[in-house]
């Protein structure tokens, strides 16, 4: 991620020369991988594929289970 400064002039705008602020995730998935707060003051960067995280367990289907008793211990 890249930030520049921004010289207003009265009928122009000069950048300053690139910085960069933090490194990115390479992500070719077709979407950005991050994100801009509505004020412009946070962002939200995708992990990157690989990273330790929470585990999940997602169970479909869960209503047709619970009326064949698979809720029961």
């Amino acid at each position: 991620m890249m930030a520049v400064s921004l010289k207003l002039g009265v009928e122009s705008v000069e950048p300053s020369a690139p910085r960069e602020l933090f490194a990115l995730p390479v992500l070719d998935n077709g979407w950005p991988p991050y994100d801009t707060a509505p004020d412009g003051q946070r962002f939200l960067v995708r992990a990157t594929p690989g990273q330790a995280g929470e585990s999940l367990t997602v169970i479909v289907n869960w209503p047709e289970l619970l009326k064949k008793g698979g809720g029961e211990q």
